[in-house]
């Protein structure tokens, strides 16, 4: 990544530290830039008032206050959510799970543990985004 060039800003909404750590790391390494929320609403939150728009959110499928999908719904219905693509992370996903996410919204779903080549990967692809 060059200097000039902006990162590509991600929304990380995840309750486990370890996680949410780990992904940072995987993300950063990368050229992302992110914000973490370890919550759903707080996710909402952080979307609909910051002030620059995120480029993709990666979404915990079980989180304390709220349903995975229902943060998914929200941020979907939100006008800066709308159109951002949204990939769905859960420990353990079945296919009437993931049907289910990709219904509402979500652009792929990958399971933990985390692989940090397969979630890069399809960050970059729905970012149509070359590695640096």
């Amino acid at each position: 990544m060059t200097d000039g060039e902006i990162k590509p800003k991600v929304l990380l909404i995840e309750d486990n530290p370890y996680d949410a750590k780990l992904l940072k790391i995987y993300l950063e390494g990368d050229g992302f830039d992110i914000m973490h929320a370890e919550s759903g609403h707080r996710g909402i939150e952080i979307m609909a008032n910051t002030p620059y728009a995120f480029n993709a959110v990666l979404l915990d499928r079980v989180l304390p206050d709220m349903d995975g999908l229902e943060t998914l719904r929200a941020l979907k219905f939100a006008p800066r959510g709308s159109n951002v693509p949204v990939i769905m992370l859960t420990a353990a996903i079945s296919p009437r799970q993931a049907e289910e996410a990709l219904l509402i919204g979500a652009h792929a779903c990958l399971a933990k543990p985390y692989n940090k080549d397969e979630i890069l990967a399809t960050l970059n692809a729905l970012l149509k985004r070359k590695r640096p």
